[in-house]
């Protein structure tokens, strides 16, 4: 807003040489770089890191969808060792492949006995069914099995 009243009330020119403008332009940029750079997420075969956090996929505990206000919901992936990652559905699904190893990941935790609450199970059908799979159908293939 400073600068905007500057540049009405004497001109374009004085920018140009007014050396606090450029500092103060550069540090905005700066400024910028630093918090779009905080929503970068990485994945690899059986991991995924978002900011300073990370998890093993393929051993996830829980799988929880948290609702975080008027920002919408988080989805926070624990590990076995204790360690969470959450964040915005989105950015794990901005980028195609990065999500498929998300979510194969959390489809293999579901179906070795990760739990999946309500909210995951309706969002995510396939990884709360991939969960049913692991526990209940086995049963049902071992009951149906011992009858016949």
């Amino acid at each position: 807003m400073l600068l905007v009243a500057g540049m009405l009330h004497s001109g374009v020119m004085w920018t140009l040489t007014f050396w606090p403008t450029w500092l103060f332009v550069g540090g905005l940029y700066a400024f910028n770089v630093y918090a779009w750079r905080s929503e970068v997420v990485t994945a690899g075969a059986d991991w995924v890191r978002f900011r300073r956090h990370w998890v093993c996929t393929y051993e996830l505990t829980s799988i929880r969808l948290v609702a975080r206000g008027a920002n919408g919901h988080d989805l926070v992936l624990e590990d076995r060792d204790g360690r969470a990652v959450g964040a915005k559905p989105y950015l794990f699904q901005a980028n195609r492949r990065l999500w498929d190893l998300v979510y194969l990941g959390m489809r293999h935790s579901a179906a070795n006995g990760a739990e999946v609450n309500r909210p995951a199970r309706g969002t995510y059908p396939e990884v709360a069914a991939a969960g049913l799979r692991g526990s209940k159908s086995r049963g049902r293939t071992q009951d149906s099995d011992s009858s016949e």
